[in-house]
C-alpha cells in the first residue's frame, strides 16, 4: 500500500505527480490516436462526395471540429453533421476504456506495484470494456425510465381510442401519481449528477472493485449520494489540478519546439532551406496556423514545393500530431489518477474500506478452499 496516504484532500494532489509517467501518459496518447484518427477518416469520409470538401480543407485540416463548436459560414451537409456526432462519441468512449487501463496502473502503483505492465492494464481495459459501457448504457436507461412514466398519461391522449378516456381521466391519474413522480424526479436528478460528476468515476470503480455491472452502477450511486460534497470538491480540485498541469506541460512544450528550431530557421538561407516554411505548412494542417507567425522568415502563403519537402511536411505534421496529443494526454493522465485516488478515499470514508489493499493480500488471510485448520485436523484422525 502506499505510504502517507491521508485519505483526505491532500491526496487529490498526488494526481499531478502520479499522472505525469511516461507509461500513463503513453497509454491515453495511444487512446488519442485512435480516438483521433477514427474521427478524421469518418469526417472526411462523409464530405467526400460534397463540394466544400476543399474549403474545409483549407479552412480546418486536420483539426477536429465538433459540431456543438461549430461557427463557420460553411454549410456542413446533414450526413456530416450526423458523423461528427457519432465520431466524437466513439472518440469519448474510446478515452473511459484508456482511462480504465490508466486507473487499473494508477491502483496497482497506490497498491505497491510500481512496474504494473501496460500490456495488462490493457488487457483488464478490454476485458471489463463491456461492463463499462453496460454502465453507461444502464444510467441513459434510469433516465429514460424516469421521463417515460410521468409521460404516459400525455402517450394516452395520442392513441385515438383511448383519447376520450384521457381527456376526462387524465388530469386527475397525472394528480394522483405526483408522489411517484416527484420520486422518479429525484432519481432522475441523481442521475444526471452521476452522468456530469461520475462518468470520468466509472473506469476507476471498475479498475478498483472489478466488480460486474450492476456492482458498478450501485458503487457510483452509494458515492454520490454519501458523499456529494466531498466528491464536487475533490472534482473541482481535480480540475483546477489538470488545468494547471496542462498550461504549464503546453507552455514549457511550445517554448522547448520553438527553441529548438529557432536557430534552423535564423541561420539557414531561404534560398536552400525552407524548414520554416516546412513547420508553417504543417501548422496549418493540423489546424494551428495561427502559430506560424512565430516563426521567423516561414512564407505562411500555400507555396509550390518540391516532393521531398511534400515528404518533409509529412513528418512534421505527424510529429505535431503526436506531440499534441502528449500535452493532451497529461491532463487526461491527471484525471484517471486522481478519479482513482477519489474513489478510493470515498469508499473508506463511506464504509471503512481500505481500497489500497491488493486482493492477493486480501485472499492470502481468507482460508482457501478446502483447507482445513490444524485443530480440525487433529480431529478428524
Amino acid at each position: 500500500m502506499s505510504s502517507n496516504f491521508y485519505f483526505d484532500f491532500r491526496d487529490v494532489f498526488r494526481a499531478g505527480r502520479m499522472g505525469f509517467k511516461g507509461k500513463k501518459i503513453f497509454t491515453h496518447l495511444l487512446g488519442f490516436l485512435l480516438g483521433y484518427g477514427i474521427y478524421e477518416i469518418l469526417v472526411y469520409l462523409s464530405l467526400s462526395g460534397s463540394n466544400i470538401i476543399g474549403d474545409f480543407w483549407k479552412t480546418y485540416g486536420l483539426l477536429p471540429v465538433f459540431i456543438f463548436t461549430w461557427k463557420s459560414s460553411i454549410i456542413l451537409p446533414t450526413a456530416t453533421i450526423i458523423v461528427m456526432a457519432i465520431s466524437a462519441l466513439i472518440w469519448f468512449l474510446i478515452y473511459l476504456l484508456f482511462s480504465t487501463a490508466v486507473s487499473k496502473i494508477a491502483i496497482e502503483e497506490l497498491r505497491g506495484d510500481d512496474f504494473y505492465p501496460l500490456k495488462s492494464a490493457l488487457k483488464f481495459a478490454f476485458k471489463y470494456s463491456k461492463i463499462l459501457y453496460l454502465t453507461i448504457l444502464g444510467l441513459i436507461g434510469i433516465i429514460i425510465f424516469c421521463i417515460f412514466w410521468p409521460s404516459l398519461v400525455g402517450l394516452l391522449d395520442l392513441i385515438p381510442k383511448i383519447e376520450q378516456f384521457a381527456e376526462h381521466f387524465g388530469t386527475p391519474l397525472t394528480a394522483f401519481l405526483t408522489i411517484p413522480v416527484y420520486f422518479l424526479s429525484i432519481l432522475m436528478i441523481l442521475t444526471i449528477f452521476a452522468c456530469i460528476f461520475g462518468i470520468f468515476l466509472i473506469p476507476s470503480i471498475i479498475a478498483v472493485t472489478e466488480e460486474d455491472t450492476f456492482e458498478t452502477i450501485y458503487q457510483l450511486y452509494s458515492t454520490i449520494w454519501n458523499q456529494p460534497w466531498r466528491l464536487v470538491i475533490y472534482n473541482k480540485l481535480l480540475w483546477f489540478i489538470a488545468i494547471l498541469g496542462f498550461t504549464i506541460f503546453a507552455y514549457i512544450s511550445i517554448a522547448g519546439l520553438y527553441l529548438a528550431f529557432l536557430p534552423s530557421a535564423l541561420l539557414a538561407h531561404q534560398e536552400s532551406y525552407y524548414f520554416a516554411d516546412v513547420i508553417a505548412r504543417s501548422l496549418k494542417i493540423i489546424g494551428a496556423g495561427g502559430f506560424a507567425h512565430l516563426i521567423p522568415g516561414a512564407n505562411i502563403t500555400d507555396i509550390s514545393m518540391p516532393w521531398t519537402l511534400d515528404l518533409a511536411t509529412f513528418f512534421m505534421f505527424v510529429s505535431f500530431i503526436i506531440i499534441v496529443g502528449i500535452v493532451v494526454s497529461y491532463p487526461m493522465a491527471i484525471f484517471s489518477c486522481g478519479s482513482t485516488i477519489i474513489y478510493a478515499i470515498l469508499r473508506k470514508k463511506i464504509d471503512n474500506e481500505n481500497m489500497l489493499e491488493s486482493k492477493q493480500e486480501e485472499k492470502s488471510e481468507e482460508k482457501k478452499p478446502g483447507e482445513q485448520k490444524p485443530e480440525e485436523q487433529k480431529s478428524d484422525t
